[in-house]
């Protein structure tokens, strides 16, 4: 979707469409969810988060200020929302749930060999390789974006993203 077609729904949902809503939601759902999901690490959170977020996003459209680029500006509220979520938990979130490895080639090639599956090897990245490898593959972000929404050198995630497709190879099969 363009910037000038996101304008567009924007203006109409400042108006009360629904249908604008609808169709953003369709073609924003995934991105909004990998983004709340990168950040809390819960299903369940991640996807009460996704949901408010696109009705607060209905609530919010009349102060929409086009031209800004307007994925940049939905994962940045998507990320904000899950971490007022995260402080208001007052709770931390358990971000590696293998068991620690002195080499992590060690821990990726074991399980390659229990045939993980494509969640399993997701959740074997570390959180910012999952947080690159989502914007730049679901979002369709390109590493200048990445490295301007996630304030880190273009340089760093592109090394992120690159390590996190490597890890993923050395899976032999994904069920």
């Amino acid at each position: 979707m363009t910037d000038k077609e996101f304008d567009g729904l924007m203006s109409a949902m400042a108006d009360g469409s629904r249908a604008a809503l609808k169709q953003i939601y369709e073609e924003y759902v995934k991105l909004v969810y990998a983004v709340i999901y990168d950040t809390m690490k819960s299903r369940e959170e991640a996807e009460d988060i996704t949901s408010e977020f696109f009705i607060k996003l209905f609530g919010i459209a009349g102060k929409y200020k086009p031209g800004n680029g307007h994925k940049k500006w939905l994962v940045t509220i998507a990320r904000n929302m899950a971490i007022d979520r995260i402080r208001k938990l007052d709770r931390e979130i358990v971000v590696d749930e293998f068991p620690e490895y002195s080499n992590t080639e060690d821990c990726f090639e074991e399980q390659a060999a229990l045939r993980m599956t494509m969640k399993q090897a997701m959740e074997g990245l570390k959180s910012e390789e999952r947080q690159v490898l989502d914007l730049k593959v679901v979002g369709g972000f390109t590493f200048k974006d990445i490295s301007e929404l996630l304030d880190k050198p273009q340089g760093t995630v592109s090394w992120l993203y690159n390590n996190a497709i490597k890890k993923l190879r050395r899976c032999q099969k994904w069920d």
